[in-house]
């Protein structure tokens, strides 16, 4: 379990962290994505990757090219780090 930030509370939650994944491509956003990041994922949605970002939040993030939504980056790709349950290898092209 982690303790996740919830900005609309002002607390934080815990979630359970399903493995890690690594971020290489263009950093975005002040508190978002930075590239060579290592990031924990706290759920699979379908196409998205729900991962605790640079502000420490839960977001949601496609799996293939993960980028803002605003078109500002041309965005990067996930590296898996570690699969505690052997979920995210099955969502990795």
């Amino acid at each position: 379990m982690i303790k996740v930030y919830q900005s609309e509370t002002d607390s934080y939650k815990e979630m359970e962290c399903i493995g890690k994944v690594r971020y290489e491509g263009e950093t975005f956003g002040v508190i978002c994505l930075t590239d060579g990041q290592v990031y924990d994922v706290v759920g699979i949605e379908p196409d998205y990757l729900r991962v605790v970002d640079d502000s420490e939040e839960d977001y949601l993030y496609p799996i293939i090219n993960p980028r803002p939504t605003d078109g500002s980056s041309k965005g990067g790709r996930w590296v898996l780090v570690e699969d505690y349950f052997c979920k995210l290898i099955e969502v990795f092209p």
